[in-house]
């Protein structure tokens, strides 16, 4: 006898886009759209042929749908799942059940921009076939299968997050080609996230992270995360706007029906410690409460840094099970550190002379640098009939970072400081010339900005004929209000030779008051249609109607500055994918994009960056084991945000153009039973295309030319190791310069990772090793857009997990 909670899930109506397929593609993608587990083989289904499923369905119905006319009977479990039979006649059947682990399939979308049923995620990620999702929805707010998105989109199921046992969000998007994340260490006072040559956005369930303060780094809340190309400013134009290279979106873990209780530990090299707990607990059928929070406390192999990080993250989603949902979300996010400047380009990757990589630059009692946020959303949906669903959202954040440190000054007094001071520096200061020495200046940055953003979009689904349709119009409004000041020694304190550095004590170097002030408004409203013409030709055609507004005011004695700018702009998004076959499509695409300045001090009124991207290329879904993307692209864009370390307050100006153009590769493939494979490469010429900055031609720092990604897992299908598996890994990418000048380069470098896990019952255990050849290279750290970091060396973590 079927429970009540069964009985609940099939008669829950559901939004399907299920393209007409073999049986086995199509089973699986209506567990991803579902959140059904289903038991089955593909060698039985694989041969069959199954129609198109397009539209609102109870999970029954559905699988009616897809198994008519096959000779395949199914039967929902006690277990929240189906069981799939032949007929071979009515009263005799044989199971088609696959029971080894690597055969079983899991619901595992779990989204923001989901229907309203709140189906079960915690096996989320674990499809048949490896890390391949078959569908997602951020790219276009419509669950879109990824062979008929027509853009460039990369998902990191958290299967993969386990299986590589990630630490941080950084290095989950070492899987994704083309992007280049965070170096860890550095204050996360902005989002310094490349993607394709330019500056990313990260979101979280949609909303947009100014400045990303906080714990950038935290996986405890993370159920997927996924990444699209791009400007997509049609969709994502709130907050800031849209930016040149991409989003990043992370999805929530959300409230689940059935309750769980996990509790795990982490801990590694140089006293890493982080204890998190993951707490689900249904109030009633409708009403349904989930808590993750984290703590993480580290030292480095850099000398004095000592981080802590604090995480909470609490939901609630009350449903009726029928057509309306609401879920209220919060987050707490806090960082604290001594602020890590890097070490300079001479005495690093240049130079007659060499640093010790583990210095720090400041005296070692200088108190912590603190980045926080602060944020509470809600989402409600309602699903007025089959063909007509609404959603709105709204956010209030608040963040602040306070940045202290005392900072190196070097050739020409610039703030760089890729060089030492030269001879001619030290005699306007009245010093003998010496060597390898810099200037010191205690330095203070500080900004708190409060934000407040509402999306309202509604989509309507329609046939006509042989096509099938998704419209949504929506619009949204975004303000931020941001206040701070940047404030160092009008004159150097001392100098440091930093072969031999003797630091002074750290001195507040103003009166911490607050002198620049921003207020950023976005609105606007937009119009998306997605077609798919007689199953094989999906079109994507959207525009945004925006506007960007800008005031600014700058009250530093002697500075004063105010400006108030609004920019208004039709911004499109086109597309079309067409089938070639079964197992490949062609796909092109155009978009262009409109953000704001942010948390930047300028000296004049500044400008939005624009930008537009034309890209097109090859999808491929080879019999359900080996999918991917072959993709082309170019993305121009102007009136970047560009610091004048001549200028005494630092401020910035925006003008010059660049251009990115280049090749990515994306493949995930399921060799055998239990061995998953995911490889990555990009290939990324980002460079300067006028002269108004620098030389044109110059390439963009911090951009390597190459980069890939290879990683391996298998889990064991003998009994007698049943529960246990390895993975290994290597990511490698080209030296990249570090700052426009093109003067220095970082070192060309490579890392390899490997893991064990052993799950059993309720228990899992990991180690994992990161970079095991402990090889020794600098990476560019972005800090006043250039110095580099030492690598971190071989390291070993463990994991402990108990789930109730």
């Amino acid at each position: 006898m079927l429970t009540a909670a069964v009985i609940v899930q099939a008669e829950q109506r559901i939004r399907f886009n299920i393209a007409a397929q073999n049986l086995s593609s199509a089973l699986l993608q209506f567990s991803e759209q579902s959140g059904v587990k289903i038991f089955f083989t593909t060698q039985t289904t694989r041969a069959i042929k199954s129609k198109a499923l397009m539209g609102l369905y109870t999970a029954e119905q559905a699988l009616d749908t897809l198994l008519e006319n096959s000779g395949i009977q199914y039967r929902f479990t006690a277990t929240q799942s189906v069981t799939l039979s032949l007929q071979r006649s009515e009263i005799k059947t044989e199971p088609l059940l696959a029971l080894e682990p690597a055969m079983v399939v899991y619901g595992s979308v779990t989204d923001v921009n989901r229907p309203v049923d709140q189906v079960s995620a915690k096996a989320s990620g674990q499809t048949w076939n490896g890390y391949h999702v078959f569908s997602a929805s951020t790219a276009t707010r419509v669950n879109t299968p990824m062979m008929e998105l027509a853009q460039s989109i990369q998902v990191i199921p958290r299967a993969l997050i386990d299986d590589q046992q990630a630490l941080t969000v950084t290095e989950s998007l070492r899987n994704i080609s083309g992007v280049v994340p965070r170096t860890p260490g550095i204050t996360p006072n902005f989002e310094p996230t490349l993607i394709r040559g330019f500056s990313a956005m990260q979101m979280i369930d949609g909303f947009y992270q100014n400045l990303n303060t906080g714990d950038q780094g935290s996986l405890v809340n993370i159920q997927q995360i996924e990444v699209i190309k791009g400007a997509n400013a049609t969709l994502y134009s709130g907050g800031g706007g849209s930016p040149s290279g991409g989003v990043i979106n992370l999805l929530s873990k959300l409230p689940e029906k059935e309750a769980f209780y996990e509790f795990g530990l982490k801990g590694g090299n140089y006293q890493f410690v982080q204890p998190y707990v993951d707490i689900n607990q249904p109030i009633n059928e409708s009403l349904l409460l989930r808590f993750t929070g984290e703590y993480s406390h580290s030292k480095s192999h850099v000398e004095v840094l000592q981080t802590e990080r604090y995480n909470l993250n609490p939901s609630l989603t009350w449903t009726n099970n029928k057509s309306s949902s609401l879920t209220l979300q919060g987050k707490y996010s806090k960082w604290q550190q001594q602020d890590y400047q890097g070490l300079p380009a001479t005495g690093t990757v240049a130079g007659d002379f060499t640093l010790d990589p583990r210095l720090y630059i400041g005296p070692a009692d200088i108190g912590d640098s603190v980045s926080e946020l602060g944020s509470v959303w809600g989402t409600f949906k309602h699903q007025f009939n089959d063909s007509w669903a609404m959603t709105a959202k709204a956010r209030y954040a608040y963040s602040l970072h306070d940045t202290i440190t005392q900072g190196i000054i070097g050739e020409g007094f610039d703030f760089s400081a890729d060089k030492p001071l030269s001879a001619e520096d030290l005699a306007l200061l009245g010093s003998p010339a010496l060597k390898h020495t810099w200037g010191l200046s205690n330095n203070e940055l500080y900004q708190q900005s409060d934000e407040m953003t509402f999306q309202l979009y509604s989509t309507v689904y329609f046939d006509f004929e042989a096509s099938h349709h998704a419209l949504i119009i929506g619009g949204d409004f975004s303000e931020h209000d941001e206040a701070g000041f940047i404030e160092f020694n009008a004159l150097l304190i001392g100098l440091v030779d930093l072969t031999q550095p003797v630091f002074l004590p750290y001195e507040y170097p103003g009166t911490r008051e607050n002198k620049q002030f921003t207020r950023n408004t976005t609105y606007g409203g937009y119009m998306q249609l997605q077609s798919t013409l007689y199953e094989h030709l999906h079109l994507l055609a959207g525009f945004r109607a925006g506007n960007v507004s800008s005031d600014y005011k700058n009250t530093t004695p002697g500075f004063e500055f105010s400006s108030d700018a609004s920019t208004t702009r039709v911004l499109p998004n086109v597309g079309a994918v067409i089938d070639l076959g079964d197992e490949y499509a062609f796909f092109v695409n155009y978009n262009q994009g409109m953000r704001a300045q942010s948390g930047v001090n300028f000296v004049s009124t500044p400008k939005p960056e624009l930008s537009d991207q034309l890209e097109f290329g090859l999808k491929f879904d080879i019999a359900e084991q080996l999918t991917g993307q072959l993709a082309l692209y170019q993305i121009n864009k102007k009136n970047m945000a560009i610091t004048d370390f001549s200028d005494p307050q630092l401020r910035a100006t925006t003008g010059g153009q660049q251009r990115s153009r280049g090749v990515e590769s994306n493949i995930s493939w399921q060799l055998s039973d239990g061995f998953k494979l995911l490889a990555t490469y990009a290939f990324t010429d980002a460079r300067f295309s006028d002269s108004l900055i620098v030389a044109k031609g110059n390439q963009v720092p911090g951009v390597p030319e190459h980069a890939g990604r290879l990683w391996l897992n298998y889990a064991f299908q003998e009994a007698l190791l049943s529960g246990l598996s390895i993975g290994a890994g290597i990511y490698a990418q080209s030296s990249a310069y570090l700052e426009n000048k093109n003067l220095f380069k970082s070192d060309a470098f490579y890392t390899m990772d490997a893991t064990i896990a052993y799950a059993r019952n309720n228990y899992k255990l990991g180690i994992s090793v990161k970079n095991l050849s402990d090889v020794n290279y600098y990476q560019r750290l972005n800090y006043f857009a250039t110095r580099t970091m030492p690598a971190q060396g071989t390291e070993v973590f463990f994991s402990g997990t108990v789930t109730f």
